[in-house]
């Protein structure tokens, strides 16, 4: 896989700059799929059903170390969250009360929904 040259290739102090999207295979020697648990990796959707996760180069390199096969896909380099596709508490709230809703008139929940967020 060629590096793409609009992604920095180091990492810095606040942590790494790229992390790469990956598919996971365990060897017939590794450890089940359980372990790759173990370092707490973000997990995307996968269209073939495989394990497909958001890796560090650290990660890649352990995951290797303990007999899986690790096959790098693409690379994305780590920013701060879009702010806009992060709801507010307000949106939230109204969200859950209309999915209780439903549940209220069939008679399902006859407590009170307030989390007190």
């Amino acid at each position: 896989m060629d590096a793409d040259p609009a992604l920095p290739a180091t990492t810095g102090d606040s942590g790494p700059a790229v992390r790469f999207e990956a598919t996971v295979h365990p060897e017939a020697t590794s450890a089940a799929l359980d372990a790759v648990a173990a370092l707490d990796p973000d997990r995307v959707p996968d269209p073939a059903g495989e394990v497909r996760l958001l890796l560090t180069v650290d990660d890649a390199v352990a995951l290797v170390d303990r007999g899986y096969e690790v096959r790098l896909l693409a690379a994305h380099p780590v920013r701060p969250l879009d702010g806009t596709l992060v709801a507010s508490d307000a949106a939230t709230r109204r969200w859950l009360e209309q999915q209780v809703e439903g549940h209220r008139a069939e008679g399902l929940g006859s407590r009170s929904t307030s989390c007190g967020w």
